[in-house]
């Protein structure tokens, strides 16, 4: 196998700092992926996309009776905004946003336990409350880390124009409300929620030497949050398909190979979206994908997650026993960029390398790179170049086409809970011009 873990961990170094979506530290990231690539020999694209980047003017939560005081939070992207003066009401505590919790939610203020699932977010909305307070982290995280709230966007439908502000507060600072017995709040959101900005996926293709028109999509996100460096969530993942293009590139594939490093992942698989939008017209040719999503952490586990027949998650544990590769395999899908390919119709899986709690954290200052080990890492991406030849190289295609019903069900469930089933005029216009200029 052409792998080396030494040349790895050195692009995983130079790659570990802030790539937030549509950012240029994003960008940045971008353009070392792309050289790295044509330095190995291997031609490499950068494709723009559109993103949603809406701007917060002003957050502001403030405890008005029985006693005023300010608490830290930062406006929820895309959730809507409020008058000048705010809104104010009662704070109501409704835990998980089950219905019961909603009873008496009309012209409240509500605190939600964790952040607000879509299908929570549109009760809550329903429920003629006022605006809502989502929580980030833990009751346990050190002082220094309680100011650090990771930024949130809304996942609006397309077209929808609901207006219902949120603010995320630290789970410390959700204590102390319930602790004070807040009896009125005032909340203040004024953001322009429309605001976009340009993310990018970088793309290389090693051309198949008998099957060239059948394709296999190698890929793993490149983007990180906000105050991390995002070494194993997920410069590991860009790695480790990194490195399997180095394999292919020294051992030619019989198919197409197309390794896909895709960005604004963290704001909702945007990349993986726009990819499969933009190669639309050759998704037919796309036979399966192979993602990465965190690789090479010291204590952790291997997983597969197949959004495809059951048939592959069964030789990957038939194969992992063979080669001694401890790894736990199931049918499902996982949240990552797998998942936009499997929504149209290719055949996906994720591979990742995860931590038990207590180990490792990602979405924090936690994620850095003296968590990982280089050894471990190794060993998972020799296992998934010994898994990716068969598949590349097999005389007729293993993977079967036809996704399960179970896993075709909860595609569309999801796709309509989050408003992927319904055209974005807006954006196929934008799709029609393009594909124009290009004539």
């Amino acid at each position: 196998m052409n792998i080396c873990k030494d040349r790895a961990f050195e692009v995983l170094k130079r790659l570990s700092f802030s790539r937030i979506a549509g950012t240029p530290g994003e960008l940045e990231a971008a353009e070392l992926l792309k050289a790295e690539c044509e330095k190995a020999g291997v031609p490499a694209v950068i494709e723009a996309f559109e993103i949603d980047m809406p701007e917060i003017h002003e957050a502001k939560l403030t405890v008005t009776k029985p006693e005023v005081c300010e608490i830290r939070c930062i406006g929820i992207g895309k959730s809507g905004n409020t008058p000048d003066e705010g809104v104010t009401g009662p704070l109501l505590y409704i835990e998980d946003g089950l219905e019961a919790n909603l009873i008496d939610a009309k012209g409240k203020i509500l605190l939600l336990t964790g952040m607000a699932k879509p299908e929570v977010l549109e009760r809550m909305r329903k429920s003629g409350a006022l605006g809502y307070i989502a929580c980030h982290g833990s009751i346990y995280d050190p002082e220094e880390m309680i100011p650090e709230i990771r930024t949130r966007n809304e996942r609006r439908k397309p077209g929808e124009d609901a207006n219902f502000p949120g603010v995320v507060i630290h789970m410390t600072d959700a204590a102390k409300l319930l602790n004070m017995g807040v009896e009125e709040i005032t909340l203040v959101v004024k953001q322009d929620c429309d605001k976009k900005g340009t993310s990018h996926n970088v793309v290389a293709t090693i051309e198949g030497t008998e099957k060239p028109e059948e394709i296999i999509a190698f890929s793993a996100h490149f983007d990180s949050v906000i105050y991390g460096t995002g070494a194993w969530d997920n410069g590991t993942g860009s790695i480790t398909i990194m490195e399997i293009m180095h394999h292919f590139i020294k051992n030619p594939p019989k198919r197409t190979l197309k390794f896909v490093w895709c960005g604004s992942e963290e704001i909702g698989l945007c990349g993986s979206k726009a990819y499969c939008e933009d190669h639309k017209d050759e998704m037919d040719k796309h036979l399966f994908n192979i993602n990465v999503d965190m690789t090479g952490v010291l204590i952790g586990y291997e997983t597969a997650v197949c959004s495809c027949d059951e048939v592959v998650a069964k030789h990957i544990d038939f194969m992992g026993k063979v080669e001694g590769f401890p790894i736990t395999t199931k049918v499902d899908m996982y949240p990552s960029d797998s998942s936009s390919f499997a929504r149209v119709g290719v055949p996906a899986m994720t591979f990742a390398r995860l931590a038990p709690k207590g180990g490792a954290e990602i979405h924090s200052r936690r994620d850095i790179f003296e968590v990982l080990d280089a050894t471990a890492f190794i060993k998972t991406v020799e296992f998934m170049v010994k898994f990716s030849e068969q598949v590349v190289n097999a005389r007729v295609c293993p993977v079967p086409r036809e996704l399960p019903k179970e896993l075709k069900e909860k595609i569309e469930k999801t796709a309509k809970m989050m408003g992927l089933d319904k055209k974005d005029e807006k954006k196929e216009e934008k799709a029609d011009e393009k594909k124009a200029e290009n004539k």
